[in-house]
Order: C-alpha cells, then structure tokens, then sequence
C-alpha cells in the first residue's frame, strides 16, 4: 500500500477528522495530508496531542507502513525563524 493509498483510506481520514479539534489545532485548516511528510505529521500529532484511543488507532494505521518508513524531509520547507 503506498503513502497516497493509506491517506485516502477511511480509517485514516476518521483518525484525522475525529482529532482535528483536539490534536490538530495549530495545523492549516482544511487538514488534507498530500504526501508522507504531511501523512507523518498528522499521525505524530494525533499520537503526542492524543488520547488512548487516538494512539491505538494510529498504531493500526503505521501498521501499513513499509517497515523501514522515514518520510523524505525537504530542505525546501519553510522555516520559522
């Protein structure tokens, strides 16, 4: 399953949609993940801002990953400074 298959999956778009409010906060609104940076994030956000639950259910979602996943970090993200 690839990066693109598993943000458009239902479970996925739940996990973001229930935690929005809650994890997601300071993140752009419309929330919608285009590739694995983006995909990294969100989950990282819904594990750390999360409760229980949230964990469980992006611990069912990282269960898709590649094994060795690591999203491709860009030095051509903006930076805060």
């Amino acid at each position: 399953m690839t990066i693109n298959d598993i943000i458009r999956t239902p479970q996925f778009r739940s996990v973001v949609e229930d935690y929005r409010d809650m994890c997601l906060w300071y993140m752009n609104d419309p929330l919608h993940p285009h590739g694995d940076i983006q995909m990294e994030q969100v989950l990282t956000g819904i594990e750390k801002n999360g409760d229980l639950a949230a964990y469980k259910r992006v611990g069912e979602i990282r269960k898709w990953l590649p094994p060795n996943f690591k999203p491709l970090y860009s030095s051509g993200l903006p930076v805060r400074g």
